[in-house]
């Protein structure tokens, strides 16, 4: 019934005394609205807080007089009161003043918890290489794990001692290939100091385990980065091939891709696409040409898989080519043993491992994203560092140079650093010099400088990208042969490269990172013999020196002084030998404007061919 509206019929005294009761109702609403005002203004003066103490004798105020129902409604209500008193006097206590500012970043300046760095087992715990060669305790002849053929290419190259490296990771490898199918090698991983014999570290097993193998097939695939590295490399692989039957071939670019085809592949009636090398040295960039044009390259067979500086291969990792090789390879074996569908013992039995990879470098990362990338299978770290601690993360990533090296730093103002380095080279009689600057331009400036200041009491030559191959190899060969007696140029030397009985090394301008100072110094000391590097530094250059040295855990490089009265002997000369450079280079200067002149000019002297309209 709620919905419907019933309205019955009134009388008229009815509604006048309904009128009156809506009066009352409304006056004792007016009364209640009032007597709630009264008590709320009382209600509000005690809540108030004061500052004041309170007096002991207060007497009490007397309260105003409340109807019945007022004081039902303060009987009820001072519980609450009491508690909002309280509330508000703690977050009185609590709140800040209004006119504070926030201040942003606070949590910014909070020293923030260290996380501890954890690593792979085979990180954590390397294989330790000793970094002296002076004490050499492997004998080549007392060796029984070394083929007789190899004993002897090493007797006939001077090699009587092996180094610990060769000592650790040669008899290692050897044993790996040993166990028979499913037990795969582990891959490893080697990180020593540059000059320790890393190269005969897989020359040395790779030729003893493929002497013996009956075929021609591309079982060994060396990588590296660049083109004098990969001659260098190969070059050994053919001395200690000699003896053997096995066949070295080098794709390089530094000869036509239709050469390098013939040398690795040939064509016949009988057996179609056949081998010509059992290993290739390579670089990374020419490696996959080859795998994209060249018909009957195959690496189905490869056993061994090895990239020299790693590390530079690993940041410049060129044309993805390490995904080609392994796609190549997969393809050849599905291929030649066709997929199966089910596993069976025979797809289980001819199932091929994967090549063996070993990894070498100076300085080789050990950050296990970077690593990954490899694919490693149960790798093994051969590494000469000398730290044990392996849970700071500063003690892991060191890199170690050779005892042998004597390290130094000397401090100078701009214009005195070519005064030190000659000071070097005529009062202290230094030869076999290598100097290192930062760009070929300031290499060919210093060079030139050298060559009017010294008048013939010693010889410069410079050494750097601008040249060709055959140029760099001549001057290398004269240096050699100490017809030159200074060498400089820029950080492309400085790695890998093998410069026989360099005696010093000079940073002229400061290294950019701890691996380019490594490789830089790494030119000297090396096999044992003893060297000395010196780096030339500004004022401003010190700290961020230090720095660098620090980052890969190196000691204190100590600082060597060059005396005064020296360097203001050497002033006047000096001065004389910058005219005539400046003078030198602004003729080159003319000279190439010249010839470039020249050239425009007798292009637009031909006559060009008029296009006829058909």
């Amino acid at each position: 019934m709620d919905l419907f509206v019933i309205n019955r019929y009134r009388d008229k005294d009815e509604e006048i005394d309904l009128a009156e009761q809506e009066a009352k109702h409304l006056e004792r609403l007016k009364k209640r609205i009032a007597e709630r005002k009264t008590a709320y203004s009382v209600k509000k003066t005690l809540n108030e807080i004061t500052l004041k103490p309170q007096k002991p004798a207060e007497e009490p105020k007397s309260e105003p007089i409340l109807n019945q129902e007022e004081s039902v409604e303060r009987k009820q209500e001072p519980l609450v009161d009491k508690t909002d008193n309280n509330i508000q006097k703690q977050t009185s206590k609590k709140a800040k003043p209004s006119h504070e500012f926030k201040v942003l970043g606070v949590n910014d300046f909070e020293k923030k918890t260290k996380v501890s760095r954890v690593l792979p087992y085979w990180l954590s715990h390397p294989i330790n290489v000793p970094k002296s060669l002076k004490t050499a305790s492997c004998p080549v002849e007392k060796q029984d794990w070394l083929h007789s053929t190899l004993k002897a290419t090493l007797m006939s190259e001077g090699v009587t001692n092996l180094f610990p490296v060769q000592e650790k990771v040669v008899p290692f490898i050897l044993n790996e290939h040993k166990s028979t199918y499913p037990f795969w090698p582990h891959d490893i991983c080697v990180s020593a100091p540059t000059g320790s014999g890393k190269t005969l570290s897989f020359v040395l097993p790779i030729v003893q385990i493929l002497m013996n193998d009956i075929g021609c097939h591309i079982r060994a695939l060396v990588v590296l980065p660049v083109q004098e590295l990969a001659a260098q490399v190969a070059k050994v692989f053919k001395k200690y091939c000699m003896k053997t039957r096995l066949k070295v071939a080098l794709l390089g670019g530094s000869i036509p891709m239709q050469q390098e085809q013939q040398n690795i592949v040939r064509y016949t009636e009988t057996l179609g696409w056949v081998s010509e090398a059992d290993i290739v040295v390579c670089t990374a960039g020419r490696l996959v040409e080859h795998l994209q044009t060249t018909e009957g390259f195959t690496l189905s067979h490869l056993k061994f898989l090895v990239i020299d500086e790693a590390d530079r291969i690993m940041d410049h990792i060129q044309n993805d080519w390490l995904y080609h090789v392994d796609k190549h390879i997969k393809l050849e074996n599905e291929l030649m043993t066709g997929r199966h569908s089910n596993v069976t013992w025979n797809s289980l039995v001819e199932q091929k491992p994967p090549p063996h990879k070993l990894l070498f470098s100076a300085t080789l990362s050990q950050d296990p994203e970077k690593l990954e990338q490899w694919g490693l299978f149960q790798p093994k770290l051969f590494s000469a560092s000398k730290s044990n601690n392996y849970e700071d993360e500063e003690q892991i990533r060191l890199y170690a140079t050779p005892e042998e090296l004597t390290e130094e730093y000397v401090t100078c103002e701009a214009e005195h650093k070519p005064l030190i380095l000659y000071n070097f080279l005529v009062n202290q009689k230094w030869d076999k010099v290598l100097c290192f600057t930062n760009a070929s331009e300031a290499a060919h400036r210093l060079a030139v400088l050298l060559n009017t200041w010294g008048r013939g009491q010693f010889k410069v030559a410079e050494l750097s990208s601008a040249l060709d191959k055959a140029t760099r190899e001549s001057v290398l060969k004269k240096f050699t042969q100490s017809e030159i007696n200074v060498l400089i140029g820029t950080d492309a030397l400085a790695r890998g490269i093998d410069i026989p009985d360099c005696n010093y090394v000079v940073s002229y301008d400061p290294p950019r990172n701890i691996k380019t100072y490594i490789h830089r110094v790494g030119r000297t000391g090396r096999a044992g013999r003893l060297g000395h590097a010196v780096t030339i530094l500004l004022q401003n250059q010190v700290n961020q020196f230090k720095e660098i040295i620090q980052s890969g855990g190196k000691a204190e490089i100590p600082q060597c002084e060059v005396e005064a009265n020296v360097l203001e002997n050497l002033s006047e000369s000096y001065q004389q030998a910058m005219r005539e450079t400046k003078n030198q280079i602004h003729a080159e200067i003319d000279s190439k404007v010249q010839k470039s002149l020249g050239i425009k000019r007798r292009l637009k002297s031909k006559p060009q061919k008029r296009k006829f309209e058909k």
